[in-house]
């Protein structure tokens, strides 16, 4: 006689390990569906993902994806959970102040991040698991003083005052929307195309507009 609590055991751990068998079957059939000139271009971006990329980062996670960046910059500060997709075009920046620890670039796991984001951090972007960040998105952390800087550039003048963006799960964010600094968008929101976020988001809502205003509750 088999005992209740094992026998419910053993019916949980088979049917995730079905679940698990059917998922990636899944993956590998639309994988087979692509074109071959697409299925290389993956497999390429898969392949130096975790051979060239992977090692210079502070973190990057399992089966993750980096395809062709824009660029790159202070990769040590950069964290990368597992199952995250960067498409083509992606600006990562961890901006290092002098007389200040560097920023931080933290991403949770399966990321997506689409063609053409910038990303910028003086102290700390955080992005957390299943965001989905649109093209053309930009979040940034850093200001520059609205005063007139003494050399005439501002381009060499960034705020000395603590910054920060987090963005909670399961977010999406549309496309060409810019978010500022020191802003939190809560889990399950969404911010709509070409929005303008200057101040906080709160949980399962629609925003939108610039600066973007909630429009709308998501029923939980």
């Amino acid at each position: 006689m088999k005992c209740p609590r094992l026998a419910r055991a053993m019916n949980k751990n088979g049917e995730r390990g079905i679940t698990t068998k059917m998922s990636h079957l899944a993956k590998f059939k639309r994988f087979r569906a692509l074109g071959v000139t697409t299925r290389l271009r993956l497999i390429y971006w898969r392949i130096k993902s975790r051979f060239y990329f992977a090692p210079q980062f502070e973190s990057f996670g399992r089966r993750s994806v980096i395809e062709k960046p824009l660029l790159i910059e202070n990769v040590a500060g950069i964290t990368i959970g597992d199952d995250c997709s960067i498409r083509p075009g992606a600006r990562l920046e961890v901006v290092d102040r002098p007389r200040h620890t560097l920023g931080r670039i933290r991403l949770g796991n399966r990321v997506s991040i689409e063609q053409n984001v910038h990303i910028s951090a003086c102290d700390l972007v955080e992005i957390e698991d299943d965001v989905c960040v649109s093209a053309g998105v930009v979040i940034v952390d850093t200001s520059h003083p609205a005063g007139v800087p003494g050399d005439g550039s501002r381009v060499r003048h960034i705020s000395e005052e603590p910054s920060f963006v987090k963005i909670g799960r399961r977010v999406f964010i549309g496309a060409n929307s810019v978010i500022l600094p020191n802003v939190s968008i809560g889990e399950n929101s969404v911010i709509g195309a070409g929005s303008v976020v200057a101040r906080d988001i709160p949980a399962n809502c629609v925003a939108a507009g610039s600066p973007a205003r909630v429009v709308k509750v998501i029923p939980t």
